[in-house]
């Protein structure tokens, strides 16, 4: 319950005048620790005190005598116990101690507490009182401001207070000699109450501040006992006003000391300066206010002070200049320099002398020192090993010593902090090395509640002691080379070996155990079993016997131990476990991707982490004292001195070339060969270094154990390079399967990280262990690794000498090799080219070849390889700069290349023909099996192990290719080209046109590859024919592709292909490639289209019904903003109708957006056509309007491209016409806006601009500077010569499209004829009716039913009613209308009727005629229908009106024959005066 470490503790001192201490010690023991404490200073921010350990110590008794030890004998009933007073005087209370000086060195209480048991008032008077009072007088300060009061009683402030106990068998003897009742006898409590009511008016202060120092305790009987007295439990029994009241006492004097202290320290930093000040004795001073808040559990106050403490010892030390400080400070450490003495007396014991027959035992078991000693070191953290605090007051303590005391007290706060229990001495531990299982008997505290981050803390805290003590403890003993003169002739030379050797291994046994003492305080169960859960998969469930020797002879798989595991294995890695010399072999689950199933505590990664510094700590001091000595052979190599100078031969590496592992303690010089390792402390090292088997088997284990700790601390570059120092184990141990499984994933992690010093000697021992395993792909792989990295650091002139230098002889070796063993492979090994080969340069201008299609380039490249080899082929791919989905081109050598060292030339050339802009995209050149790859579009990285082409470096490939590549086809090479049908017909599916034109090329076969690249749109190349040609020779087996034969020369061949779109596109996308063949070699051609399937023209036409005739008016306009021109127009008659249209003019009419074409047409029905005729077919009633027109858009193309044709083929360009000419036709699109177009429609004319408006620059930047230099002033020329391009007037025939649209003649059923007669006398002026206004008209309706232009379905009988309704409806401001303005007859077909109606005008002017509204329905009573009723009832009939008055008026004048106007003297306030007025 209570912490074992006295100065954790806050100490009590108890007196029991009554020796009533062991029956109420259970119970105060069930109190403690006390809880939630709140220490409230004025000069600091509020504290909490979550639990107060209390060390109760009775008074007079040694400070040793505690009273858990007094507890241990207080197995005493809880019944009548005897008052007495024990053997101590009256007063109770021992003599007073001597007190120090300086205030700080001893312990002292800060409650004394005085136990009391009374039972009656009359006791109290005669005995107790005068004990007690003699108690307090002997047990309290003197008080404030008296001669007796000195300072050193704030820093012993104590309060005291008395504690009277009563005992549930007082009042039971009077009980028992009279006979009371049970209430009488539950009333002896009253004595009790009496007392304590005594006490507190005795020894309370009278006034309103005083405090409290009376309690009273009742000790409960047993639960047994009060049920045969019959008494209740008492809950409480006044235990809490106790430590309520302990609790208010050990605040204030510790409060009290705080404050003197805190005033003391002051005043002593204040004299720091002053000659004679001692750090020794400030620290003392400063060190008892650190202990002062460890005591109340104020640890993190402590912990700052013990800090400060450090920072101003390291200040004092580097600071004393004057050297007063240093006169404070012994030398030396005695019990160091008694180590180094001994080590210079013991016999020369050789490491490694196992081996030749006598063991290797360290100088302690031969009897030269005690034997008890502890090791040195190993008892770091105890801060009682020395008396560190009289050795600092008497100013007998060395700086190292010092140093250590500090560390020791931060690390066991931290402890504290971290709720770690307390380790015993370690000196008696059993330690597994490497594996992290040490056995240690410690106060186990809750695991869960340990914090895992404070531990990290003191691990990282002691890795940076040690370094620092390090070189503390070599000065120690280097000082303390002078006493020991006489033991070695040659002591005074402090740089000889014969001392330099026994310091060191001093030091690094000190080292290593210190190393083990932290590991085992930090050691957590719950992250220990992780630990060795984790180990276990890295090691083999069982040995096996081993048959392998030192020549490298590995085992079979079927002798490999089987071993499973529960925890994630890393997919990267699948070594084979083979065991060599007892090395425990090492499981393929060593990877950072290896984590522990079991979730990590919070922390845990950071304890991992600090644990693994301290295991390499450990690692290095091992490496470190094993190189100076020859007896150890086996010395791992690490990566401090790996180069190019490592690779030797392809058979094996010796791990004696490596350098070994430094001193990272500092050793400034080795021993000489032969130095005896007598002075070595720790009995593990030395074990691990007697023979290579144990040191080779330590020095893994640590590296393993290291691994472990960096996978859970997930650090992953850490765990890399201690794989790196398991596989050079390995290979140095000629097991190369569980080498090489390590440098599979080892050589990728260091050329990712830019390693390439480490990379270089790893990858050479894992080609060598791929050789002797025979795994040829993989070995290909390392070899080229190694070309890649080592090659550039040769000059290539070394290469082309005679005299090749060893690495360079070598790396031909691993060319040759690696080539070799490529041939059996059946895949292909890629490897990144730049890498091999540099100064890459590739000729951004294409060539074209004169008597065939395709084109050629130069490519510039410069081998780093050691030696010649011969590529098979170099291949360049070349894609689009833009998004248009151009084909990718592949270039290729034509023949092998043999590549020597140093720079070359090639030719590639490829037989694909386009136009666009490409850039570089890959550069492949390929030797056996082996392919070197340069991808631009990859990104950057190694992936060296992966079956996968690789990306590197291109800074310097871009830097020599800034511009694009422009590829174009040569004049006269096979061209293709995808159109819209001249001919688009509405009712009939629409078409495309393929065009392909030979060229000068004779194709004996070929094929057309159709790809529709827009969403929607289906080619339906199964319905193609070919026009002017044979339709047989067109081969459509294929789907999408047409193939055909025998394409002489200059011939063009068009094919017609149907096609339909599912979705309402405005423009398609078709990708047209033809492969064809030339005399035996194929060629590539392809090219992209985008068409416009919009119609260039809209058509409308309303129509007009007449008696005899139907006049229908087509608008014919624009769909677009380009203007076209009607070249012609026709509608043929059919049987049924005869059709006029007005004569075509002379000349193309134009037609603008806002200007449509008006074309009125006359239909008629023929002599037969009459409701009498007979029913004729769907298609009599068909016409078809033909329009023949042309787009402004293709006559300025067709106008530009003419014009600057003819000049081409005049001139010596004409070879770049195909792309010259397109290359404007596209600009020129580009340029024309709307209004452009319509200037361009009027003028009949095309500003072609200058040299500059054209972009001219950025299309010859792709042409050779050569031709460039020719071409610019020629086409400057032909703009100057060129400023307007006149457009035709008459287009070519070949150039017009035509646009056919169905017109289907409407059917109406009824045509009513109307007619408004005017019957008042009215003036008729001949053109208009002519009426007054306010004078009422009387007109009549007359209505007449037709239906010439019935449809044969629906003609009616003469005789067939209709039910009609006849409405007059006017505006209300020119007309009222009354008489028969509304009605509803009947009338049949052929019928007039009459209706009167008299309007009345509202206003003068012209007026129009009412309008007429008519419905007709069915009859419903009639039993005539019409043939094309549907015999719903009242079903209406379509019907048309052709009313004659529709475009008539009537003249209203205003019904004045006569007006005199006055208009008075002509002021303007006279007015005008209506004086008469006459009607007409």
């Amino acid at each position: 319950m209570e912490h074992s470490n006295r100065s954790s503790k806050v100490t009590v001192e108890y007196t029991d005048l009554s020796g009533i201490y062991p029956v109420i010690s259970d119970d105060l023991r069930r109190q403690l620790p006390l809880r939630n404490l709140y220490w409230n200073s004025t000069s600091r921010p509020l504290r909490s005190i979550a639990s107060l350990y209390v060390d109760l110590v009775k008074a007079g008794a040694s400070k040793d005598d505690s009273a858990d030890q007094n507890g241990a004998d207080a197995s005493l009933d809880h019944g009548l116990i005897s008052q007495s007073n024990g053997q101590r005087d009256s007063s109770g209370s021992a003599k007073r101690e001597r007190r120090h000086q300086i205030p700080g060195l001893r312990q002292t209480p800060y409650l004394k507490i005085l136990f009391l048991r009374c039972s009656d008032v009359e006791s109290y008077r005669v005995t107790h009182r005068a004990q007690i009072r003699e108690w307090v007088k002997n047990n309290t300060h003197p008080a404030e401001g008296s001669p007796a009061f000195g300072a050193q009683d704030f820093h012993d402030a104590f309060e005291w207070l008395i504690v009277h106990v009563v005992l549930p068998d007082d009042g039971r003897s009077l009980s028992r000699s009279s006979n009371l009742s049970k209430g009488e006898l539950r009333n002896g409590s009253r004595g009790s109450e009496a007392v304590i009511e005594k006490l507190r008016a005795d020894f309370n202060g009278t006034s309103k501040t005083a405090i409290d120092r009376v309690a009273q305790v009742r000790v409960q009987r047993r639960l047994e006992d009060m049920q045969a007295y019959g008494q209740d439990q008492e809950p409480s029994a006044g235990w809490a006003e106790f430590i309520s009241k302990a609790k208010s006492l050990i605040l204030s004097s510790f409060d009290r000391r705080v404050t003197r202290y805190e005033e003391d320290i002051k005043e002593r930093e204040a004299q720091r300066n002053v000659p004679g000040w001692n750090f020794n004795t400030f620290f003392v001073l400063k060190e008892g206010l650190a202990r002062g808040f460890e005591s109340v559990g104020l640890i993190e106050d402590a912990m700052s002070g013990y800090q400060e403490l450090a920072a101003g010892l390291i200040s004092v030390v580097e600071n004393d200049r004057s050297g007063q400080q240093r006169d404070h400070f012994k030398d030396y450490t005695d019990d160091i320099a008694a180590e180094l003495k001994r080590a210079l007396q013991a016999d020369p014991v050789q490491l490694g002398d196992a081996t030749k027959g006598s063991p290797a035992v360290p100088f302690r078991e031969k009897g030269q020192a005690s034997d008890n000693q502890p090791v040195l070191g190993s008892n770091l953290l105890d801060p009682d090993r020395k008396p560190f605090r009289e050795l600092i007051l008497a100013n007998q303590i060395s700086i190292f010593d010092f140093r250590c005391y500090l560390f020791a007290r931060e690390v066991t706060l931290l402890l504290r902090l971290a709720k770690v229990g307390e380790p015993v001495d370690t000196s008696t531990s059993s330690v597994d090395v490497g594996t992290e299982s040490v056995h240690l008997t410690r106060k186990a505290p809750d695991t869960d509640t340990q914090d895992l981050l404070l531990l990290a803390g003191v691990c990282e805290r002691a890795l940076d002691f040690f370094a620092s003590a390090a070189r503390l403890m070599r000065d120690d003993l280097r000082s303390s080379i002078d006493p020991l003169s006489k033991v070695h002739s040659t002591a005074r030379d402090t740089a000889s070996p014969s001392f330099q050797a026994p310091i060191e291994d001093l030091v690094a046994s000190w080292t290593y155990s210190a190393c083990q003492c932290i590991l085992n305080v930090t050691d957590v169960p719950s992250f220990t079993e992780q630990l060795q859960a984790l180990i276990g998969t890295m090691k083999p469930s069982h040995k096996i016997t081993s048959n392998a020797t030192s020549s490298g002879t590995t085992l079979s798989r079927e002798e490999l131990p089987h071993r499973s595991s529960s925890l994630p294995v890393c997919a990267t890695l699948s070594p084979e476990q083979y065991i060599l010399d007892g090395l425990p072999a090492i499981a393929p689950s060593v990877s950072v991707g290896l984590l522990p199933s079991k979730s990590p505590q919070s922390g845990a990664p950071d304890l991992a982490a600090q644990r693994a510094g301290l295991v390499l700590l450990k690692r290095q001091i091992l490496a470190g004292v094993g190189a100076r000595t020859n007896s150890i052979r086996f010395r791992p190599t690490t990566s401090n001195d790996l180069s190019l100078s490592t690779i030797n031969d392809m058979e094996d590496v010796s791990f004696d070339d490596a350098l070994s592992v430094e001193d990272d303690l500092g050793a400034e010089e080795k021993a000489p060969n032969g130095n005896p390792m007598s002075s070595l402390q720790n009995m593990e090292l030395w074990t691990s270094l007697s023979t290579e088997q144990a040191y080779s088997k330590a020095y893994e284990d640590l590296t393993l154990t290291a691994l472990a700790l960096n996978v859970l601390a997930e650090k992953r570059r850490s765990a890399e390079s201690l794989t790196a120092d398991l596989a050079r184990i390995r290979f140095g141990r000629k097991d190369y399967s569980s080498a090489a499984s390590y440098f599979h994933q080892l050589a990728s992690f260091y050329c990712n990280n830019d390693w390439a010093r480490l990379e270089l000697p790893m990858l050479d021992m894992y080609a060598q262990s791929l050789k002797n395993l025979g795994r040829k792909q993989e070995f290909i792989r390392a070899g080229l690794q190694i070309l890649a990295k080592a090659a550039p650091q040769v000059p290539v002139s070394l290469f082309t000498k005679q005299d090749i230098p060893h690495t360079a002889r070598i790396l031909g070796y691993y060319l040759t090799d690696t080539i070799n063993a490529s041939r059996s492979l059946e895949g292909t090994v890629w490897a990144p080219l730049s890498r091999y080969i540099g100064n890459i340069f590739l000729d951004p201008y294409i060539q074209h070849f004169r008597e065939r299609d395709g084109f050629q380039m130069s490519l510039e490249l410069e081998s780093r390889m050691p030696e010649a080899f011969e590529a098979h082929s170099v291949r360049v791919k070349l894609i689009s700069v833009n998004e248009e989905q151009l084909p990718d081109i592949w270039l290729s050598t034509a023949n092998r290349e043999l590549l020597r060292p140093g720079p070359k030339q090639v030719t590639i050339q490829t037989t694909t023909t386009c136009t666009g802009w490409y850039k570089l995209d890959r550069i492949e050149l390929r030797s056996e099996n082996i392919c070197f790859v340069f991808d631009v579009a990859m990104p950057t990285g190694n992936t060296l192990f992966n079956a996968s082409p690789i990306a590197d470096d291109v800074n310097h490939i871009i830097e020599a290719n800034p511009s694009p590549i422009l590829v174009w086809p040569r004049e006269r090479a096979l061209e293709a080209r995808i159109a819209l049908h001249r001919s688009i017909h509405l009712g009939h599916p629409r078409l495309l046109d393929l065009e392909v034109s030979s060229g000068q090329n004779e194709v004996s076969h070929g094929r057309a590859i159709l790809r529709a690249c827009s969403a929607g749109l289906r080619l339906h190349t199964a319905e193609a024919r070919r026009i002017g040609g044979d339709n047989s020779r067109l081969d459509k087996a294929q789907a999408g592709t047409l193939g055909f034969d025998d394409l002489r020369a200059n011939t063009k061949i068009t094919v017609q292909i149907p096609y339909a779109l599912e979705n309402d596109l405005t423009k398609i996308k078709v990708k047209a490639e033809v492969l064809y063949t030339v005399a035996g070699r194929d060629y590539h051609y392809e090219c992209n289209s985008e068409l416009s399937v919009q119609l260039q023209l809209s058509v409308n036409v309303q129509d007009s019904f007449q008696q005899q005739a139907l006049f229908s008016n087509f608008k014919i306009g624009t769909a677009s903003s380009t203007p076209a021109r009607i070249h012609g127009y026709s509608m043929p008659s059919t049987n049924a109708f005869q059709v006029t249209l007005p004569p075509v003019v002379d000349g193309a009419l134009p037609v603008f957006p806002r200007q449509p074409l008006s074309l009125v047409a006359k239909i008629q029905r023929k002599a037969f056509g009459t409701q009498n005729a007979p029913n004729k077919s769907a298609s009599d009633r068909l016409l078809m309007l033909q329009i023949r027109y042309a787009c402004l858009d293709q006559e300025v193309n067709v106008a530009v491209a003419d014009a600057l044709s003819a000049a081409l083929h005049e001139s010596k360009f004409c070879g770049m016409s195909r792309l010259l000419v397109d290359a404007l036709s596209k600009t020129v699109q580009s340029r024309l806006a709307a209004r452009d177009l319509d200037s361009i429609g009027v003028l009949r004319q095309i500003q072609m601009g200058t040299f500059q408006d054209c972009k001219w620059d950025y299309l010859l930047a792709g042409v050779k500077p050569e031709e460039r230099a020719e071409i610019e002033p020629w086409l400057i020329q032909w703009h100057l010569n060129h400023t307007t391009i006149q457009l035709p007037q008459e287009a070519h025939a070949g150039d017009l499209l035509d646009l056919v649209v169905p017109v289907e003649v409407p059917h109406i059923p009824v045509i009513v004829t109307a007619k408004m007669n005017i019957l008042s006398s009215t003036v008729d002026s001949g053109e208009a009716y002519v009426v007054a206004a306010d004078q009422s008209i009387l007109a009549e309706a007359s209505l007449r039913y037709r239906c010439q232009w019935a449809n044969g379905s629906d003609d009616v009988s003469k005789n067939a009613l209709f039910d009609v309704t006849y409405e007059c409806q006017a505006n209300q401001d020119d007309w009222l209308i009354g008489g028969q303005r509304k009605v509803q007859y009947s009338a049949e077909v052929g019928e007039t009727r009459r209706f009167l109606i008299i309007l009345l005008p509202q206003r003068s002017g012209n007026l129009q005629y009412p309008s007429l509204e008519i419905r007709i329905t069915q009859k419903e009573d009639d039993t005539t229908q019409l043939s094309n009723s549907t015999g719903a009832p009242r079903a209406e009939v379509a019907c048309e009106i052709d009313y004659l008055n529709q475009a008539e008026t009537i003249v209203v004048v205003p019904n004045l024959s006569k007006s005199t106007v006055s208009l008075g003297n002509g002021s303007p306030t006279d007015g005008a005066w209506l004086l008469e007025s006459r009607s007409r």
